[in-house]
């Protein structure tokens, strides 16, 4: 599926405009609908006050009844030019006085005067009005009925010029509202484009956090930025390391396989060229040591970058590993001890690299112990934090020493044992991936403890 793209600018734009349009809309329809009713009620006042007139002229004397239409009353008709007028007075009996005898009559009776109501006239639609007026004399007491017509010409032309008025009102509003919508768009997506302009202008090479004044609504976006361009910058300070590291570590190894293979192509005498043959064995296994290593702290460094943290049994993975040491403990006549209660204490990080940091520390504790000594190892728990604790028996780490060990690289002058100095450092740095505080602590009388401890705080906070 093919994923089409789409700009912010537009969307908002369509948005904003889609309900724009609704609500002038609506006011189109709220505004047409006042104008008629405005228009309905100022002709329909002005018919009322041509009625009332009409009423008022009609009198009842001495039994006789008097129709005296007032002129006036025709002149307030006159007022729309266009429009004409129809009338008619019936009495009570709906006998026709005056006017028009086929007007017609409203289709209900009504029950209050004045009655407004439309219907058809002369081919024409019209508004007319029905006035009940009670006339009083000596003896009599009757009433006549003034019914008032005018064509709708006028009061609809009115309603249409305010329509009109209303429309050209509602566009008017329309457009202004998208221009300053349009400007208030781009001020508001302003800081992307700034933003976009800052990663551009950047050489490839620059890594550190972009520091510029954002809204708080961008905020979060350029912190992912900048947490994802440190997550990069470490990744290829590793990647530089890990090269240097390799061409530091291999060099050495292969200038030796090379020279000790040199040397039995030239050496005639059959013993010195087996000795050399074994040098070459030597130095091909410790080039698979160092090749390990450097594989598994790429290894590593790839797994922290894209490997999840998940829920790990502590004790389980320590006894793990300790039974797949064992044999390689026993070989050097060293015994492995797991001297901790059996209870459950749970950790969140990545198992394959606390795997590999256990695996470490235990490989070294038992390298550096003398035969027939324990290695130790213990878990305890507190409050706020899990201890890792592994001891041993050998001539330890002086002081002067222990924060270096933990370099790539290191190797200490008085150390008699064989090593890469990758080990302890790939433990430190898998520790402090985990929020681990890695120490290493005399033991007594002799020997070293490396003490992990895990913050129980931060492992549920990663």
């Amino acid at each position: 599926m093919i994923l089409r793209n789409y700009s912010i600018r537009q969307r908002v734009l369509l948005v904003t405009s889609s309900i724009l349009l609704v609500m002038c809309l609506l006011a189109y329809w709220s505004a047409n609908l006042y104008g008629h009713r405005a228009a309905r009620i100022s002709y329909d006042n002005q018919l009322l006050g041509a009625a009332l007139q009409m009423a008022e002229s009609i009198t009842l004397v001495d039994g006789e009844l008097i129709v005296d239409l007032p002129l006036s009353a025709f002149e307030i008709l006159a007022m729309s030019p266009r429009d004409r007028g129809f009338y008619a007075v019936r009495d009570v009996n709906n006998t026709l006085i005056t006017g028009y005898d086929d007007l017609p009559l409203p289709s209900k009776t009504p029950k209050t005067t004045p009655l407004y109501y439309n219907d058809f006239y002369s081919g024409e639609s019209v508004r007319f009005v029905q006035l009940k007026k009670r006339l009083l004399d000596t003896d009599i007491d009757t009433s006549i009925v003034i019914t008032l017509g005018q064509t709708s010409i006028a009061r609809e032309a009115l309603a249409k010029e305010m329509s009109l008025f209303v429309t050209q009102f509602v566009l008017l509003f329309f457009c202004v509202f998208m221009l300053l919508i349009t400007i208030g768009i781009w001020l508001v997506l302003r800081p992307l484009k700034s933003l976009g302009i800052a990663l551009e202008s950047r050489s490839s090479t620059d890594l550190s956090p972009i520091k510029m004044i954002v809204p708080k609504e961008i905020q979060p976006l350029l912190g992912s930025i900048n947490y994802f361009m440190e997550k990069l910058n470490t990744t290829l300070k590793r990647l530089k390391r890990f090269t240097g590291e390799a061409a530091h570590q291999l060099r050495t190894p292969l200038a030796g396989l090379r020279s000790e293979a040199q040397s039995a192509l030239e050496e005639h005498d059959s013993h010195s060229r087996n000795e050399q043959l074994k040098n070459v064995i030597a130095c091909c296994d410790e080039l698979t040591v160092i090749i390990s290593m450097l594989l598994n702290q790429a290894n590593l460094a790839h797994r922290f970058q894209s490997d999840d943290k998940v829920a790990i049994s502590l004790p389980k993975l320590v006894t793990d590993i300790c039974r797949e040491v064992t044999v390689v403990a026993l070989e050097s006549d060293v015994e492995i001890a797991y001297v901790s209660e059996e209870k459950e204490a749970m950790i969140t990080g990545n198992e394959y690299a606390l795997k590999q940091m256990v695996r470490n520390l235990l490989e070294n504790a038992v390298k550096y112990s003398p035969k027939d000594s324990p290695v130790e190892v213990s878990i305890d728990t507190s409050v706020d934090s899990i201890i890792l604790q592994i001891r041993d028996h050998g001539y330890g780490i002086p002081d002067s020493e222990k924060e270096r060990v933990f370099e790539y690289l290191y190797r200490s002058k008085n150390n008699i044992k064989s090593g890469t100095g990758i080990g302890l450092a790939i433990a430190s740095e898998v520790a402090e991936h985990h929020y681990a505080i890695l120490e290493l602590k005399d033991n007594q009388p002799t020997g070293l403890i490396v003490e992990v401890r895990f913050q129980q705080e931060k492992q549920y906070e990663s």
